[in-house]
């Protein structure tokens, strides 16, 4: 296995599902309309529909669990994997940072083994058992196929099954990182082997299981596609869905349809969330506090939303100028936090603290808060950043713009056309350039482009979402903005995570060792040490603390929605992502 498929990082993965917008296609319609007139989104029974925004921008082009450009119901490979239509052996909780059990009832390690325990009850919506022989194949299909899963097997030795209803997952003795391990329990949906055998001897290449289509999913969840063509998409419960023994979840979830119009933009979702005519929106939606008593954050007061990523600009350090850590620091230290936490992101962040952690409980515990103290700042330091940059011999010209040995602080910093919060962040920090003698200009692709000048390290300061919530955090926070073990030859794209190509050995070092580490003492030494040469080196710097996903709700036509401190350990993930999908069991029309 090359070194380089440990890269697919679940953090590129989040932004890559919660940021795509998917080619407009031709309509669909599933085979369940059949007989009589076909409905509508205006014929469903509104006090049986639960109508969602934000997740999709174009007509659907597949129900595929192996596609990452995310369909209505479906975003694999992530830690917080939805739960509509596939599910995984287990769901992640970003509250408390724990697996809960989903298809599976229970994991064991045993040195670097781990043995999966499944749920006997389970079925497909065929009503074929699921049995170990479908998660070994779920597993192989990754292995043999080059999806996004793939990457698991950087950490992974083989799959097996111990009996029909367990399964051995043995890890990688070279590479052992049970986190990882953990994480693909979560993020990797459970096929049905007896369908996918088929599929396979239609499908052709490395990929071709993920360009399949998909129209009729044989699936484990509470859905399945319904309605769907250029303008909607709806699901419908399955009745015969297995979680409603008692022994899973007792009921099924209780709307029948959930639904979401196609948007031309954010404009007029936010329009129809403010109606009521959306329930659960996954819009960024600026001045949320405006949208009436009906509107309803999880937080009820500022910062509103659960922090999950840390949405950075990346510096390139292969650029001349971007290569001296002084210059890269001094921006960090010039910039405007409160500003971009206001203006861009209407005050949806908790105030930014220099670090790689998220300000949350899991997270604060892994480091000495006190130690890290030396080395970071206190607001907005214009006057420190202009003394760093005098004492690295940057040299202010007549033109105002700071030069040394022939190189002028000039920069461009990019993110993509259209994303709002990030282009207004982004604007701050050209503001922040003029006041310590650089030259930073805004650039706006397009989103394609955005990307390949990621991959290609063809930028000079791009923003980029280090995430993320998941059972790997913030470890692969650390390996996609720190490590350069995996960084392929220049010239190739890179896709690791840490796009300027910064390097430090120590920093490799203590990565390899904290994917392993268990014991408290050691993890805080080693965390502490990391997150000092991060803030003296400065390959990227946070600008937010922003969710992982926007979870709002109006709540005129459902109530019993997840709030925070209302004792159901029910995480703000628009009640379906992850263990956020036991809100649907809670919910109920007025």
């Amino acid at each position: 296995m090359k070194a380089t498929r440990k890269l697919m990082s679940v953090a590129l993965l989040l932004v890559i599902v919660a940021a795509v917008a998917l080619a407009a296609g031709g309509g669909q319609q599933s085979g369940g309309t059949s007989g009589g007139s076909t409905p509508t989104l205006s014929s469903l029974p509104r006090r049986e529909t639960l109508y969602f925004n934000g997740l999709l921008w174009g007509a659907p082009t597949h129900f595929n669990p192996f596609n990452v450009d995310s369909s209505f119901g479906i975003t694999p490979f992530t830690p917080l994997s939805r739960q509509l239509i596939y599910e995984s052996l287990f769901i992640f909780n970003l509250l408390d940072a724990k697996l809960y059990p989903q298809l599976a009832d229970s994991y064991t390690w045993n040195g670097q083994n781990v043995t999966v325990v499944l749920n006997r009850n389970v079925k497909f919506n065929d009503g074929t058992a699921m049995t170990a022989d479908d998660v070994v194949y779920t597993y192989e299909l990754q292995n043999r196929y080059t999806t996004s899963g793939t990457a698991y097997w950087s950490y992974i030795d083989s799959v097996r099954k111990i009996d029909n209803y367990t399964v051995e997952i043995r890890g990688k003795s070279s590479n052992f990182n049970p986190k990882m391990i953990e994480t693909s329990l979560c993020a990797l949906y459970i096929v049905p082997k007896h369908v996918w055998e088929g599929i396979e001897k239609q499908v052709s290449g490395p990929t071709g299981i993920v360009q399949y289509p998909n129209w009729e999913p044989v699936a484990t969840g509470p859905y399945k596609p319904y309605i769907y063509d250029d303008t909607k998409v709806v699901l419908i419960r399955d009745d015969n869905y297995w979680g409603k023994i008692a022994s899973k979840y007792g009921k099924l979830p209780a709307p029948k349809y959930v639904a979401h119009n196609v948007y031309k933009d954010n404009a007029s979702g936010d329009a129809a969330f403010r109606a009521g005519e959306v329930d659960v929106s996954q819009q960024f939606i600026s001045q949320v506090w405006t949208f009436g008593s009906s509107v309803e954050t999880y937080i009820p007061q500022a910062p509103y939303y659960f922090p999950g990523v840390i949405p950075s600009i990346v510096f390139n350090t292969t650029k001349p100028g971007l290569d001296d850590p002084a210059v890269r620091r001094a921006i960090a230290m010039a910039l405007d936090y409160d500003m971009i936490g206001k203006n861009a992101m209407s005050g949806y962040t908790a105030p930014m603290v220099a670090s790689l952690m998220l300000p949350v409980p899991a997270e604060q515990t892994l480091i000495d808060a006190d130690a890290l103290k030396p080395y970071q700042w206190n607001g907005v330091d214009i006057a420190g950043a202009n003394r760093l940059l005098d004492q690295a011999g940057w040299v202010r010209g007549a033109d105002g713009i700071r030069a040394k040995g022939g190189t002028r602080l000039s920069f461009r910093a990019e993110c993509p056309a259209g994303w709002s919060d990030w282009n207004a962040s982004l604007e701050v920090v050209a503001q922040v350039g003029r006041q310590l003698g650089m030259d930073i200009t805004t650039y706006f692709p397009e989103a394609n482009v955005w990307q390949a000048d990621k991959d290609n390290a063809t930028f000079d300061i791009i923003m980029h979402s280090y995430g993320g919530a998941g059972p790997a955090s913030p470890w692969n926070r650390a390996y996609e903005t720190m490590s350069s073990a995996d960084i392929p030859p220049v010239g190739s794209p890179n896709r690791v995570g840490n796009f300027g190509r910064w390097s430090n050995p120590r920093a490799n070092q203590i990565i390899a060792q904290l994917a392993a580490e268990s014991n408290p003492a050691t993890l805080k030494q080693l965390w502490t040490e990391l997150n000092i040469i991060y803030l003296q080196n400065m390959p990227a710097a946070g600008l937010m603390y922003r969710p992982v996903v926007f979870h709002t709700v109006n709540t005129s036509v459902w109530t019993g929605f997840p709030k925070m401190g209302d004792g159901t350990n029910i995480p703000p993930t628009i009640c379906s992502d992850g263990y956020g999908i036991n809100a649907l069991y809670r919910i109920s029309p007025k």
